[in-house]
């Protein structure tokens, strides 16, 4: 206590809504703070007031620092907060992993350069492209003290990539599972809003409307399902840039009338504990930290067999995946959930189970906080 090192968290990121991200920030800066540490956040842009000012009440310092404006812009600034609250240790979260931002923490005089990575994909280079990112890669990272993978998947991308596996650590994400928690009000609140029949099987998906979250198979899976005659209603919240091509798909489907659109939903908690099934179509997902936060409110989840889900589902107890861009499977689950009520109900108590064996905030800070321990600065 007391002897901790100051630690800037460097985002690239201006987040509208935080989620879970923001409760894990928040008290893994809370930890640091009784450990005589000064956390300070540094976003790309200013932060909402409502997110900004929750960490200032807790003693977080905040500031802003547009990557965008160029390396010079970002490295004359990030000395000045350095010098200002004594910082010696970043902990980079979001950047890419081969952006130049560890070799300007590492030129500017950082002691200690943590990377985590939460960026998903499909590494598919070969050949000498492959060779070429490879090394790439290899210099990017090698200013880092250590990398934070976030699933083991994340551990392979990084290592097929040419990231030296030495530095690599996993350490999973959290939710805080007294915020995401199982409310039987919610459904009837939503019901009243929506006018849901008792007979509709309650179907949401949370995620920013882009290609690699693959949203149109949800859309022609729902398709499939009204031509087989299942009753069913489709939240989405999120936006992005498929939002027109999908309301479009879902006319085309002639399904328009049962999918609701939200937009963005600065807090999803009452939207998932409204449903009975949650949905992820996602190929190469990093975590799928939504997962979590669905299944916390014992909701039975369907999502692609890709990336890091296969380690947060427990497929056929907590939910089923599915192979990826298949619309027809996902009907297929979608269907066998919708006549089973009972073991909708069963996947949904084995999956808050689930997160609260391995997915809770409270354990993503303590192996936060191991990972610092071990290069002696918390």
């Amino acid at each position: 206590m007391g002897s901790a090192e100051n630690i800037a968290f460097l985002l690239d990121s201006a987040p509208r809504n935080w989620s879970s991200q923001e409760d894990r920030h928040l008290l893994l800066c809370q930890e640091l703070l009784k450990r005589g540490s000064q956390p300070v956040l540094v976003f790309a842009k200013t932060l909402p007031p409502e997110i900004e000012n929750r960490f200032i009440k807790a003693g977080v310092q905040v500031a802003a620092i547009d990557y965008g404006r160029g390396f010079l812009h970002y490295f004359r600034e990030l000395g000045r907060l350095k010098d200002r609250f004594q910082i010696t240790t970043v902990h980079v979260i979001f950047f890419d992993y081969f952006s130049a931002i560890c070799w300007l923490a590492r030129i500017r005089g950082f002691k200690h350069v943590i990377y985590e990575m939460q960026n998903g994909g499909v590494f598919k280079a070969q050949s000498w492209k492959k060779a070429l990112l490879h090394l790439r890669n290899s210099i990017a990272t090698s200013p880092t003290t250590k990398i934070i993978a976030i699933s083991n998947f994340i551990k392979s991308l990084l290592t097929t990539a040419g990231v030296a596996e030495n530095k690599i650590v996993v350490r999973y994400l959290g939710i805080d599972t007294q915020r995401f928690k199982p409310d039987e009000e919610a459904r009837k609140r939503l019901s009243a809003e929506y006018d849901l029949n008792p007979s509709d099987l309650v179907l949401s998906t949370v995620s920013y409307l882009r290609p690699i979250k693959n949203p149109q198979t949800i859309v022609e899976a729902c398709g499939l399902l009204a031509a087989r005659n299942v009753s069913f209603r489709l939240f989405v919240a999120g936006d992005g840039e498929m939002l027109t091509e999908l309301k479009e798909l879902s006319h085309r489907l002639n399904i328009a009338d049962r999918i609701h659109w939200l937009g963005l939903v600065p807090n999803p908690a009452s939207l998932l504990q409204a449903s009975d099934v949650f949905l992820l179509t996602t190929v190469g997902e990093a975590f799928g930290l939504v997962l979590a936060e669905a299944m916390a409110c014992n909701v039975p989840v369907v999502a692609t067999r890709s990336g890091g889900i296969v380690e947060v589902i427990d497929d056929g107890k907590t939910g089923l995946l599915v192979p990826p861009l298949d619309p027809p499977a996902l009907a297929d689950a979608l269907e066998q959930l919708a006549g089973d009520p009972a073991r909708r109900h069963a996947m949904g108590v084995a999956g808050r189970q689930r997160v609260l064996m391995n997915f809770t905030v409270e354990a993503a800070v303590e192996n936060t906080i191991r990972v610092y321990e071990s290069l002696g600065i918390a």
